[in-house]
């Protein structure tokens, strides 16, 4: 009878392509960034909430009053029913926390050159109440109170971790910034 020669990968030769992929992925791996990634993830989730304050301004026809609450890593959100500029008792006010690690920093340099702090702008306003927190409105015309700039960091400190988004007053357009080479670079989202 003759043999025919056997086809397919032998344990052995399976075991050196196995090894192979390991070696191959520990070293892409090891340069990956998974801070940039994460810090990505928090400034498009805090985007989000932002353009989310805006549509329910214009849904509910109300301003909503979105205070930054640096030291809490925290947005309080009020929906202004009576419209008096001031988060009141009555009115629905709820918290949204940044994510993944994500808090409001202080950069080494502001956007527009701004003295640097955790938001800024001339849209910003201090509301008259127990917190004394920067805020911004949205009007149920889609705009804002006006041009601000809110930033992000890790816990970590790193300067390659910071991120900031702009609002523009009039349209509550939200750009995005990375920071690097110690200045602020938008970037598509």
């Amino acid at each position: 009878m003759h043999r025919r020669p056997r086809r397919g990968w032998t344990a052995i030769g399976i075991v050196i392509l196995l090894l192979l992929v390991a070696i191959a992925t520990g070293i892409i791996l090891a340069n990956v960034d998974f801070g940039r990634y994460r810090m990505d993830a928090s400034a498009r989730e805090l985007k989000s909430q932002l353009i989310a304050q805006q549509l329910t301004a214009v849904k509910f026809n109300m301003p909503v009053i979105v205070a930054i609450a640096y030291d809490r890593g925290t947005l309080t959100i009020t929906r202004d029913a009576n419209g008096n500029g001031t988060a009141d008792g009555s009115e629905v006010t709820t918290t949204k926390a940044l994510t993944d690690g994500a808090r409001f920093v202080i950069p080494p340099v502001a956007i527009g050159g701004a003295a640097p702090y955790y938001a800024t702008g001339p849209g910003l306003t201090y509301l008259n109440q127990s917190y004394k927190y920067p805020t911004v409105t949205f009007y149920p015309n889609g705009a804002t109170s006006g041009e601000v700039a809110i930033y992000i960091g890790s816990a970590a400190g790193r300067l390659a971790d910071l991120r900031a988004l702009q609002i523009t007053g009039a349209s509550s357009k939200v750009t995005f910034y990375r920071f690097a080479a110690g200045a602020w670079k938008p970037v598509d989202m």
